[in-house]
């Protein structure tokens, strides 16, 4: 497995995912999920920020990523979890090895979203549980500039076009820079894509919420079942 594009970013990565944007979606996301007991995968873990909230509703917990970074601070947070490195587009688990799976921020990072959804709806069991949360595609993409501009009043959002455009946005990179496309760039998907590949996975959606207080909202949260 090569070099993960977040391998070596630890320390800026843990300055975004501590943040209270994104400490309340996690909770919100753990809760759409609801309780255990049962086996549950963390799908891209990332510093594992999320697991000591699913050990905490009941689950047992395997978590994955790619980044072999991010997965030696995750195991400092999570002593009672399985930890696992693994890509997303294939994943090593037997088919139907988990009641549910969970994954946060990681649409963005996915370079063939069908796939990784594909394999999330595989590793699950019939009538299990599957919760997305993460950017929302068409308010906290890059084609979306954030905060008051000089000559609109009251200005929360300036839309610029390129939302249809799926693909990778980079901006060069800038060590010193805490912008996620200078770090590790953002695969903009938009939202009927998204949609779509939860559908095309065999997922059924059962509930789809944006989160938190931002006008327009920042965050999107899905919730799926496995058709049996």
């Amino acid at each position: 497995m090569s070099v993960a594009r977040y391998d070596g970013q630890t320390d800026w990565y843990e300055s975004l995912a501590s943040g209270e944007g994104h400490t309340a979606l996690r909770a919100f996301a753990v809760d759409m999920l609801g309780p255990g007991p049962g086996s549950c995968l963390d799908l891209g873990c990332g510093t594992g920020r999320a697991i000591p909230l699913l050990l905490g509703a009941g689950w047992s917990v395997v978590a994955t990523d790619v980044s072999n970074d991010q997965l030696e601070l995750a195991r400092e947070v999570a002593v009672d979890a399985e930890l696992v490195r693994a890509d997303a587009h294939d994943l090593p688990f037997e088919d139907g090895r988990f009641d549910a799976v969970i994954s946060l921020l990681t649409h963005t990072d996915f370079d063939d979203l069908d796939v990784a959804f594909s394999e999330a709806a595989r590793v699950i069991r019939p009538g299990g549980r599957f919760v997305y949360a993460g950017p929302h595609p068409c308010f906290g993409s890059p084609i979306v500039v954030r905060g008051a501009a000089a000559d609109l009043d009251d200005a929360v959002a300036i839309i610029r076009p390129g939302y249809p455009e799926p693909g990778w946005r980079v901006l060069p990179f800038d060590a010193d820079s805490s912008a996620i496309r200078s770090r590790v760039g953002i695969n903009h998907v938009p939202l009927g894509a998204l949609v779509n590949a939860l559908i095309r996975s065999g997922l059924e959606i059962t509930r789809l919420e944006e989160p938190g207080g931002d006008d327009p909202p920042i965050f999107i949260a899905v919730s799926a079942v496995r058709a049996a």
